[in-house]
């Protein structure tokens, strides 16, 4: 869609995109303030790719969280299947245990 614009001078110039924008800023600014208005955007752009990759790395420790909060869950119903039991098996309760901690450790010293 089509701008017009009216310059302190009185001037009317109509601007379509970016292009138009940028020459009208060339011709009347002079082309130092272009680059530097390109240059202004460019690391915009820069900004876009950093945002992109802190999401990637988000959606990765969640991933992550999902896979420990999993593998906890599973162990904590082997132990309270255990713990149902008439008979407690002492030696897979303390494996099931264990698996917890090393977990757990993993986590906190990673």
């Amino acid at each position: 869609m089509a701008e017009v614009l009216q310059l302190s001078d009185g001037s009317v110039h109509t601007v379509f995109d970016i292009r138009d924008m940028m020459e009208l800023i060339d011709d009347r600014l002079g082309y130092e303030a272009r680059r530097w208005l390109e240059e202004y955007l460019t690391e915009d752009d820069d900004l876009g790719d950093y945002a992109s990759d802190l999401e990637k790395e988000v959606e990765g420790v969640r991933s992550h969280h999902r896979e420990v909060m999993n593998s906890l869950r599973e162990e904590s119903e082997k132990i309270a299947c255990l713990i149902r039991e008439k008979e407690i098996d002492r030696k897979q309760l303390s494996t099931a245990a264990g698996r917890i901690g090393t977990i757990t450790w993993r986590e906190v010293n990673v």
